[in-house]
């Protein structure tokens, strides 16, 4: 199984593909939001891992997906930061009362 970050652009990718097919690069940018030349190393990518391909027509390029055992994963609970809150009363240990010089 393939992890991929739930918050990425790829898994933003991945899971348009799940539900729509066909589609182009193209509007995958659009629907995205992202240009092509942001969208072009990513798709590589995942080609690359063998998640999707490329479908050569004539006349438009389509993304298909090939694997569907991938999950999307956050932030482990023992990775994320815990606030620290400040109290805005400070105490002084051995403090005796006001002092007058």
């Amino acid at each position: 199984m393939i992890e991929i970050n739930k918050d990425s652009l790829e898994a933003r990718i991945l899971k348009i593909l799940m539900v729509r097919y066909p589609i182009t690069a193209k509007e995958l940018g659009t629907e995205l939001g992202v240009k092509g030349s942001v969208l072009k190393p990513v798709l590589l990518e995942l080609r690359r891992m063998r998640i999707l391909d490329f479908d050569f027509l004539p006349d438009k390029t389509f993304i298909r997906l090939l694997r569907n055992d991938f999950s999307f994963v956050g932030i482990k609970v023992e990775q994320r930061k815990g606030i620290v809150k400040k109290s805005s009363k400070q105490t002084v240990k051995d403090y005796e009362g006001i002092a007058y010089t």
